[in-house]
């Protein structure tokens, strides 16, 4: 899974890769790459950075300005209107520059459809987003494994983004994987791996289980 600490990180940009929408007034997405789509063409697996919204081009210098290349200085000027305060904008010649980490809350509420789930350092993984994987996690607890062992697995184990803000004193962050069946699968894997184990240390005994526990190993499909 790849990792994005959104702290200190910056995007580098091609100007004329929005150049097109900004001139023709037309809606756009960013990813964490730079990469520009038009609104609501970036994969649902792809996590968005900076999405324009209805009152984008409403303001009157990006209604009626025709943005030239080569004057850095307007350049500059209108990308700091069209994304805002938050996010802090420095062009060159052909490039600009974006450091989004003033915008982690708007970039937040960008993901809440598309990521798998959130991760708070105070509350933790409550809920998965996606009802499948949700089912699993709530069998898994009645066999005591836990959210956060679940989570590190999907981590170190599926494809996808963990995007998080970490200072080194305050830590949240969102996943989006890649494949939900790939991590219905690690999932379930990793929740056999417990019961063995769970068994193996006399944690579950089979002739002695509680009906939320039978309940679990049903849903698991296990045998012993």
């Amino acid at each position: 899974m790849k990792e994005i600490n959104i702290k200190d990180l910056k995007i580098n940009v091609e100007i004329s890769s929005v150049l097109e929408y900004i001139n023709s007034k037309k809606a756009f997405e960013m990813d964490f790459y730079g990469k520009i789509y038009a609104l609501n063409e970036a994969e649902k697996t792809t996590p968005l950075v900076f999405k324009t919204n209805d009152n984008t081009f409403s303001n009157e210098i990006l209604n009626e300005t025709i943005v030239n290349s080569s004057n850095e200085n307007q350049i500059q000027t209108i990308l700091e209107n069209i994304f805002g305060k938050e996010y802090k904008i420095k062009t060159t010649a052909s490039h600009f520059e974006i450091r989004p980490v003033g915008a982690w809350l708007e970039i937040i509420g960008l993901n809440q459809g598309r990521m798998t789930y959130f991760d708070h350092q105070t509350d933790g993984v409550e809920i998965f987003e996606e009802k499948e994987l949700e089912d699993i996690g709530w069998q898994a607890v009645s066999l005591n494994i836990k959210y956060r062992d679940i989570c590190m697995h999907l981590e170190k184990e599926c494809e996808g983004f963990l995007i998080y803000y970490d200072n080194g004193m305050h830590f949240n962050g969102f996943v989006i994987v890649k494949s939900i069946e790939e991590a219905k699968g690690k999932m379930h894997q990793l929740v056999h791996a417990h019961i063995e184990e769970k068994i193996k240390d006399e944690e579950l005994i089979l002739d002695e289980l509680e009906d939320d526990e039978k309940q679990a190993l049903a849903f698991f499909k296990y045998k012993g």
